[in-house]
């Protein structure tokens, strides 16, 4: 990604793909850790882009 612009839209969008991708990750990580996978109304409205 070297030399590559970006616009304040595009660094919003790649902004709100890595905060999906950190809660997902979240997520998983506590439902290993607690043995629920049952997937929480937050987690959901934040991978629907809500």
């Amino acid at each position: 990604m070297r030399d590559q612009e970006f616009t304040d839209d595009d660094r919003e969008t790649i902004r709100r793909g890595i905060a999906k991708v950190r809660g997902a990750a979240d997520w998983l990580e506590a439902a290993i850790d607690t043995g629920h996978f049952t997937l929480d109304e937050q987690l959901a409205q934040l991978l629907k882009g809500d």
